[in-house]
Protein backbone atom coordinates (compact mmCIF):
# COMPACT_ATOMS: atom_id res chain seq x y z
CA UNK A 1 0.00 0.00 0.00
CA UNK A 2 2.67 2.50 1.11
CA UNK A 3 4.71 1.43 -1.76
CA UNK A 4 1.79 2.81 -4.23
CA UNK A 5 1.30 5.98 -2.49
CA UNK A 6 4.05 6.92 -2.67
CA UNK A 7 4.62 6.38 -6.41
CA UNK A 8 1.44 8.70 -6.32
CA UNK A 9 3.76 11.10 -4.18
CA UNK A 10 6.77 10.80 -7.18
CA UNK A 11 3.99 12.80 -9.67
CA UNK A 12 2.66 14.98 -7.30
CA UNK A 13 6.69 15.98 -7.41
CA UNK A 14 7.48 16.11 -10.81
CA UNK A 15 3.78 18.74 -10.43
CA UNK A 16 5.22 20.52 -7.89
CA UNK A 17 8.95 21.02 -9.02
CA UNK A 18 6.82 21.89 -12.74
CA UNK A 19 5.12 24.57 -10.82
CA UNK A 20 8.03 25.96 -8.96
CA UNK A 21 10.74 25.75 -10.96
CA UNK A 22 10.24 28.26 -13.71
CA UNK A 23 11.94 31.17 -10.80
CA UNK A 24 15.27 29.45 -11.04
CA UNK A 25 15.70 29.48 -14.78
CA UNK A 26 13.88 32.75 -15.48
CA UNK A 27 16.76 34.98 -16.48
CA UNK A 28 18.07 31.51 -18.82
CA UNK A 29 14.96 31.86 -20.76
CA UNK A 30 14.91 35.23 -21.10
CA UNK A 31 18.13 35.19 -22.46
CA UNK A 32 17.53 32.04 -24.92
CA UNK A 33 13.68 33.07 -26.58
CA UNK A 34 14.48 36.89 -26.50
CA UNK A 35 12.11 38.06 -24.26
CA UNK A 36 11.99 40.32 -20.69
CA UNK A 37 12.06 38.90 -17.52
CA UNK A 38 9.04 40.05 -16.91
CA UNK A 39 7.06 38.60 -20.06
CA UNK A 40 9.11 34.72 -18.98
CA UNK A 41 7.91 35.44 -15.23
CA UNK A 42 4.04 35.40 -16.95
CA UNK A 43 4.85 31.31 -17.61
CA UNK A 44 4.41 31.41 -13.65
CA UNK A 45 1.15 33.26 -14.16
CA UNK A 46 -0.11 31.13 -17.15
CA UNK A 47 0.31 27.64 -15.44
CA UNK A 48 -1.12 28.77 -12.66
CA UNK A 49 -4.07 30.61 -13.41
CA UNK A 50 -4.96 27.54 -15.80
CA UNK A 51 -4.76 25.53 -12.90
CA UNK A 52 -6.86 26.80 -10.66
CA UNK A 53 -9.86 27.47 -13.66
CA UNK A 54 -8.69 23.80 -14.66
CA UNK A 55 -8.87 21.67 -11.69
CA UNK A 56 -12.74 22.18 -10.45
CA UNK A 57 -13.73 21.37 -13.78
CA UNK A 58 -11.88 18.38 -14.79
CA UNK A 59 -12.64 17.35 -11.16
CA UNK A 60 -16.47 17.21 -12.07
CA UNK A 61 -16.02 15.95 -15.72
CA UNK A 62 -13.64 13.20 -15.08
CA UNK A 63 -15.57 12.15 -11.50
CA UNK A 64 -16.81 8.95 -13.23
CA UNK A 65 -13.58 7.56 -14.68
CA UNK A 66 -11.74 4.86 -13.38
CA UNK A 67 -8.90 6.50 -11.26
CA UNK A 68 -5.80 4.18 -12.15
CA UNK A 69 -6.90 5.33 -15.98
CA UNK A 70 -7.44 9.18 -15.41
CA UNK A 71 -4.14 9.33 -13.62
CA UNK A 72 -1.96 7.89 -16.05
CA UNK A 73 -3.09 9.41 -19.15
CA UNK A 74 -3.19 12.55 -16.98
CA UNK A 75 0.63 11.81 -16.16
CA UNK A 76 1.19 11.23 -20.10
CA UNK A 77 -0.28 14.20 -21.09
CA UNK A 78 2.16 16.12 -18.19
CA UNK A 79 5.02 14.41 -19.73
CA UNK A 80 4.14 15.76 -23.25
CA UNK A 81 3.89 18.97 -22.14
CA UNK A 82 7.24 19.06 -20.28
CA UNK A 83 8.65 17.41 -23.53
CA UNK A 84 7.19 20.84 -25.63
CA UNK A 85 8.62 23.05 -23.03
CA UNK A 86 12.22 21.17 -23.64
CA UNK A 87 12.32 21.17 -26.57
CA UNK A 88 10.50 24.83 -27.36
CA UNK A 89 12.30 27.13 -29.45
CA UNK A 90 9.78 30.10 -29.46
CA UNK A 91 7.73 31.64 -26.30
CA UNK A 92 4.89 30.77 -27.99
CA UNK A 93 5.79 27.22 -27.86
CA UNK A 94 6.86 27.25 -24.41
CA UNK A 95 3.96 28.78 -22.94
CA UNK A 96 1.68 26.06 -24.81
CA UNK A 97 3.94 23.02 -22.98
CA UNK A 98 3.22 25.38 -19.72
CA UNK A 99 -0.74 25.35 -20.48
CA UNK A 100 -0.92 21.59 -20.97
CA UNK A 101 0.99 20.39 -18.36
CA UNK A 102 -0.90 22.72 -16.04
CA UNK A 103 -4.16 21.11 -17.33
CA UNK A 104 -2.65 17.86 -16.62
CA UNK A 105 -1.45 18.50 -13.45
CA UNK A 106 -5.22 19.94 -12.43
CA UNK A 107 -6.31 16.51 -13.20
CA UNK A 108 -3.86 14.34 -11.16
CA UNK A 109 -3.53 16.03 -8.38
CA UNK A 110 -6.79 15.62 -7.01
CA UNK A 111 -7.14 12.10 -8.51
CA UNK A 112 -3.86 11.11 -6.63
CA UNK A 113 -5.08 12.32 -3.32
CA UNK A 114 -8.24 10.20 -3.39
CA UNK A 115 -6.56 7.40 -4.98
CA UNK A 116 -4.11 7.38 -1.89
CA UNK A 117 -7.40 7.97 0.35
CA UNK A 118 -9.36 4.69 -1.09
CA UNK A 119 -5.03 2.59 -0.85
CA UNK A 120 -5.26 3.49 2.79
CA UNK A 121 -8.59 3.47 4.26
CA UNK A 122 -10.00 5.29 6.69
CA UNK A 123 -7.38 4.18 9.44
CA UNK A 124 -4.55 5.60 7.64
CA UNK A 125 -6.42 8.52 5.32
CA UNK A 126 -4.67 11.48 6.72
CA UNK A 127 -1.07 10.05 6.30
CA UNK A 128 -1.66 8.88 3.12
CA UNK A 129 -3.32 12.66 2.11
CA UNK A 130 0.10 13.46 3.80
CA UNK A 131 2.52 11.34 1.59
CA UNK A 132 1.10 12.89 -1.31
CA UNK A 133 1.20 16.49 -0.91
CA UNK A 134 4.22 16.03 0.81
CA UNK A 135 5.59 15.29 -2.97
CA UNK A 136 5.07 19.19 -3.77
CA UNK A 137 6.72 19.92 -0.43
CA UNK A 138 9.85 17.99 -1.53
CA UNK A 139 9.59 19.47 -4.88
CA UNK A 140 11.04 22.91 -3.18
CA UNK A 141 13.94 20.87 -1.53
CA UNK A 142 15.38 18.75 -3.71
CA UNK A 143 13.57 19.47 -7.49
CA UNK A 144 13.09 23.17 -7.66
CA UNK A 145 17.21 23.40 -6.51
CA UNK A 146 18.16 20.52 -8.72
CA UNK A 147 16.16 21.69 -11.33
CA UNK A 148 17.98 25.18 -11.23
CA UNK A 149 21.62 24.08 -10.90
CA UNK A 150 20.85 22.12 -13.88
CA UNK A 151 19.32 24.97 -15.55
CA UNK A 152 22.81 26.78 -14.69
CA UNK A 153 24.59 24.10 -15.75
CA UNK A 154 22.96 23.18 -19.18
CA UNK A 155 19.76 25.76 -19.68
CA UNK A 156 16.13 26.01 -18.98
CA UNK A 157 15.80 22.70 -21.39
CA UNK A 158 17.65 20.45 -19.01
CA UNK A 159 15.67 21.73 -15.99
CA UNK A 160 11.97 20.85 -17.84
CA UNK A 161 14.01 17.83 -18.92
CA UNK A 162 14.18 16.71 -15.38
CA UNK A 163 10.76 17.94 -14.79
CA UNK A 164 9.96 15.16 -17.53
CA UNK A 165 12.03 12.70 -16.34
CA UNK A 166 10.25 12.59 -12.89
CA UNK A 167 6.45 12.50 -14.38
CA UNK A 168 7.85 9.39 -16.90
CA UNK A 169 9.20 7.65 -13.47
CA UNK A 170 5.86 8.21 -12.20
CA UNK A 171 4.16 7.10 -15.18
CA UNK A 172 5.65 3.57 -15.29
CA UNK A 173 5.91 3.38 -11.38
CA UNK A 174 2.01 3.35 -11.15
CA UNK A 175 1.36 1.28 -14.66
CA UNK A 176 3.23 -1.29 -13.27
CA UNK A 177 1.85 -1.33 -9.31
CA UNK A 178 -1.70 1.02 -9.22
CA UNK A 179 -4.62 -1.78 -8.94
CA UNK A 180 -7.85 -0.16 -10.53
CA UNK A 181 -9.62 1.88 -7.91
CA UNK A 182 -13.39 2.49 -7.87
CA UNK A 183 -14.58 6.04 -8.45
CA UNK A 184 -15.78 8.00 -5.95
CA UNK A 185 -19.33 9.20 -5.62
CA UNK A 186 -19.80 12.21 -8.07
CA UNK A 187 -20.02 16.03 -7.27
CA UNK A 188 -20.95 18.58 -9.85
CA UNK A 189 -19.75 21.63 -10.70
CA UNK A 190 -23.07 23.43 -10.02
CA UNK A 191 -22.12 21.61 -6.00
CA UNK A 192 -18.49 23.26 -6.02
CA UNK A 193 -20.25 26.24 -6.65
CA UNK A 194 -22.85 26.49 -4.48
CA UNK A 195 -20.24 25.61 -1.76
CA UNK A 196 -19.21 29.29 -2.31
CA UNK A 197 -21.98 30.64 -0.80
CA UNK A 198 -21.29 28.50 2.71
CA UNK A 199 -20.30 30.65 5.45
CA UNK A 200 -17.07 31.99 5.90
CA UNK A 201 -15.73 30.00 2.79
CA UNK A 202 -15.59 33.26 0.23
CA UNK A 203 -13.39 34.78 3.07
CA UNK A 204 -11.06 31.70 3.24
CA UNK A 205 -10.35 31.94 0.20
CA UNK A 206 -9.61 35.09 -0.54
CA UNK A 207 -6.69 34.84 2.18
CA UNK A 208 -5.56 32.20 -0.02
CA UNK A 209 -5.51 34.17 -2.68
CA UNK A 210 -3.82 37.34 -1.19
CA UNK A 211 -1.67 34.96 0.82
CA UNK A 212 0.30 33.26 -2.40
CA UNK A 213 -0.14 36.57 -4.26
CA UNK A 214 1.90 38.27 -1.64
CA UNK A 215 4.71 35.24 -1.09
CA UNK A 216 5.00 34.10 -4.91
CA UNK A 217 5.36 37.94 -6.10
CA UNK A 218 9.09 37.86 -4.54
CA UNK A 219 10.06 34.07 -5.11
CA UNK A 220 8.22 33.83 -8.62
CA UNK A 221 10.89 37.17 -9.62
CA UNK A 222 13.29 36.00 -6.84
CA UNK A 223 16.60 35.29 -9.25
CA UNK A 224 16.31 39.05 -10.15
CA UNK A 225 15.89 40.35 -6.79
CA UNK A 226 18.81 38.56 -5.35
CA UNK A 227 21.02 39.15 -8.36
CA UNK A 228 20.44 43.18 -7.73
CA UNK A 229 20.64 42.85 -3.97
CA UNK A 230 23.78 40.69 -3.67
CA UNK A 231 24.97 39.76 -7.44
CA UNK A 232 23.92 36.03 -6.67
CA UNK A 233 24.63 33.35 -9.44
CA UNK A 234 22.50 30.16 -10.45
CA UNK A 235 24.42 27.97 -7.31
CA UNK A 236 23.62 30.77 -4.70
CA UNK A 237 20.02 30.75 -5.74
CA UNK A 238 19.96 26.69 -5.88
CA UNK A 239 21.27 26.91 -1.72
CA UNK A 240 18.64 29.97 -0.99
CA UNK A 241 15.58 27.88 -2.66
CA UNK A 242 17.02 24.38 -0.76
CA UNK A 243 16.56 27.00 2.32
CA UNK A 244 13.32 27.80 0.98
CA UNK A 245 11.39 24.52 0.56
CA UNK A 246 13.49 23.36 4.13
CA UNK A 247 11.80 26.32 6.01
CA UNK A 248 8.65 25.77 4.47
CA UNK A 249 8.55 21.96 5.13
CA UNK A 250 9.05 22.07 8.53
CA UNK A 251 6.41 25.20 8.97
CA UNK A 252 4.19 22.89 6.89
CA UNK A 253 4.60 19.91 9.85
CA UNK A 254 4.43 22.94 12.78
CA UNK A 255 0.90 24.26 11.34
CA UNK A 256 -1.19 21.19 12.46
CA UNK A 257 0.51 21.46 15.86
CA UNK A 258 -0.32 24.91 15.88
CA UNK A 259 -3.55 24.92 14.58
CA UNK A 260 -4.21 21.99 17.25
CA UNK A 261 -3.46 24.30 20.12
CA UNK A 262 -4.00 27.75 19.82
CA UNK A 263 -6.78 26.96 16.32
CA UNK A 264 -6.46 27.58 12.98
CA UNK A 265 -7.53 31.52 13.12
CA UNK A 266 -4.43 32.22 15.70
CA UNK A 267 -2.39 30.17 13.21
CA UNK A 268 -3.35 32.00 10.05
CA UNK A 269 -2.96 35.42 11.61
CA UNK A 270 0.44 34.55 13.00
CA UNK A 271 1.73 33.21 10.16
CA UNK A 272 0.20 36.51 7.78
CA UNK A 273 1.73 38.44 10.49
CA UNK A 274 5.32 37.47 10.50
CA UNK A 275 5.33 37.12 6.43
CA UNK A 276 4.07 40.31 5.85
CA UNK A 277 7.02 41.53 8.19
CA UNK A 278 9.98 39.66 6.60
CA UNK A 279 9.26 40.68 3.09
CA UNK A 280 8.84 44.37 4.07
CA UNK A 281 12.42 43.96 5.08
CA UNK A 282 13.57 41.23 2.97
CA UNK A 283 15.60 43.23 0.06
CA UNK A 284 17.21 44.76 2.83
CA UNK A 285 18.04 41.76 4.54
CA UNK A 286 18.93 39.99 1.61
CA UNK A 287 22.14 41.59 0.93
CA UNK A 288 24.39 38.73 2.15
CA UNK A 289 24.04 35.34 1.68
CA UNK A 290 23.62 34.49 5.99
CA UNK A 291 20.88 37.22 5.23
CA UNK A 292 19.00 35.58 2.02
CA UNK A 293 19.21 32.45 4.14
CA UNK A 294 17.64 34.16 7.14
CA UNK A 295 15.27 36.09 4.99
CA UNK A 296 13.94 32.97 3.35
CA UNK A 297 13.76 30.50 6.63
CA UNK A 298 11.63 32.72 8.06
CA UNK A 299 9.15 34.04 5.41
CA UNK A 300 8.48 30.77 3.87
CA UNK A 301 8.65 28.79 7.23
CA UNK A 302 6.10 31.58 8.37
CA UNK A 303 4.25 30.85 4.99
CA UNK A 304 3.52 27.37 5.21
CA UNK A 305 1.80 27.53 8.27
CA UNK A 306 -1.09 29.25 6.43
CA UNK A 307 -2.43 26.77 4.17
CA UNK A 308 -3.11 23.29 6.18
CA UNK A 309 -4.29 25.72 8.64
CA UNK A 310 -6.70 27.62 6.37
CA UNK A 311 -8.11 23.91 4.95
CA UNK A 312 -8.69 22.37 8.45
CA UNK A 313 -10.88 26.40 8.80
CA UNK A 314 -12.80 24.64 5.50
CA UNK A 315 -13.01 21.36 6.75
CA UNK A 316 -14.45 22.33 10.58
CA UNK A 317 -17.20 24.87 8.85
CA UNK A 318 -18.46 22.74 6.58
CA UNK A 319 -17.36 18.90 6.75
CA UNK A 320 -19.94 17.44 4.60
CA UNK A 321 -18.78 18.93 1.41
CA UNK A 322 -14.85 18.95 2.62
CA UNK A 323 -13.45 17.84 -0.64
CA UNK A 324 -15.09 20.39 -2.61
CA UNK A 325 -13.74 23.00 -0.32
CA UNK A 326 -10.50 21.95 -0.21
CA UNK A 327 -10.37 21.42 -4.32
CA UNK A 328 -11.26 25.18 -4.40
CA UNK A 329 -9.02 26.01 -1.99
CA UNK A 330 -6.65 24.47 -4.28
CA UNK A 331 -7.88 26.75 -7.03
CA UNK A 332 -7.31 30.06 -4.31
CA UNK A 333 -3.77 29.05 -3.96
CA UNK A 334 -2.95 28.65 -7.65
CA UNK A 335 -4.96 31.66 -8.41
CA UNK A 336 -3.04 34.01 -6.19
CA UNK A 337 0.20 32.53 -7.76
CA UNK A 338 -0.61 33.52 -11.44
CA UNK A 339 -1.68 36.82 -9.80
CA UNK A 340 1.52 37.33 -8.07
CA UNK A 341 3.66 36.44 -11.77
CA UNK A 342 1.60 39.50 -13.29
CA UNK A 343 1.67 41.83 -10.30
CA UNK A 344 5.57 41.02 -9.73
CA UNK A 345 6.11 41.78 -13.62
CA UNK A 346 4.37 44.84 -13.53
CA UNK A 347 6.46 45.99 -10.51
CA UNK A 348 9.89 45.10 -12.15
CA UNK A 349 8.82 46.72 -14.99
CA UNK A 350 8.19 50.04 -13.01
CA UNK A 351 10.99 50.08 -10.38
CA UNK A 352 13.99 48.01 -9.48
CA UNK A 353 13.93 44.57 -8.03
CA UNK A 354 13.96 45.47 -4.37
CA UNK A 355 10.39 47.12 -4.54
CA UNK A 356 9.27 43.58 -5.10
CA UNK A 357 9.29 43.25 -1.04
CA UNK A 358 7.37 46.21 0.18
CA UNK A 359 4.93 45.79 -2.40
CA UNK A 360 4.22 41.79 -1.46
CA UNK A 361 4.35 43.45 2.42
CA UNK A 362 0.91 45.36 1.06
CA UNK A 363 -0.75 42.46 -0.15
CA UNK A 364 0.39 39.89 2.67
CA UNK A 365 -1.12 43.03 5.33
CA UNK A 366 -4.71 43.03 3.10
CA UNK A 367 -4.67 39.38 3.72
CA UNK A 368 -4.21 40.27 7.31
CA UNK A 369 -7.15 42.66 7.33
CA UNK A 370 -9.66 40.33 5.07
CA UNK A 371 -8.64 37.03 7.92
CA UNK A 372 -9.76 38.99 11.00
CA UNK A 373 -12.40 40.86 9.52
CA UNK A 374 -13.76 37.11 8.43
CA UNK A 375 -12.98 35.46 11.71
CA UNK A 376 -14.94 38.38 13.29
CA UNK A 377 -17.81 37.58 11.28
CA UNK A 378 -17.76 34.29 11.87
CA UNK A 379 -17.81 34.69 15.42
CA UNK A 380 -20.74 36.62 15.00
CA UNK A 381 -22.68 34.29 13.03
CA UNK A 382 -21.90 31.45 15.81
CA UNK A 383 -23.29 33.48 18.49
CA UNK A 384 -25.99 34.47 16.67
CA UNK A 385 -26.98 30.88 15.99
CA UNK A 386 -26.71 30.42 19.67
CA UNK A 387 -28.68 32.76 20.98
CA UNK A 388 -31.24 31.39 18.41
Amino acid sequence: MWSRIALLAVGTLAIGTDGFIVAGVLQDIGRRLDVSVAAAGQLVTVFAVVYAISSPVLASLTANLPRRRLLLFALSVFIVGNAMAALAESYAMLMAGRVVAAIASAAYTPCASVSAAILAGPTHRGRALSVVMGGITVATIVGVPVGTWLGEAGGFRAAFWLVTGLGVAALIGLALQLPELPAPPTVTLGERVRSLRLPQVPGTLIVTTLAMTAGFTVYTYIGPLLAETMHAEGRTLSLVLCAFGIAGTIGNGLSGWLADRWGANRTVATSLIVVTGILAVFPSVATTLPGALFGVAVWNGAGWLLLPAQQHRLLSATPQVGQILVSLNASALYLGIGVAGLLGGWVIQLWPARALGPVAALVAALALVVHLLNARKVRRSAAVREQG
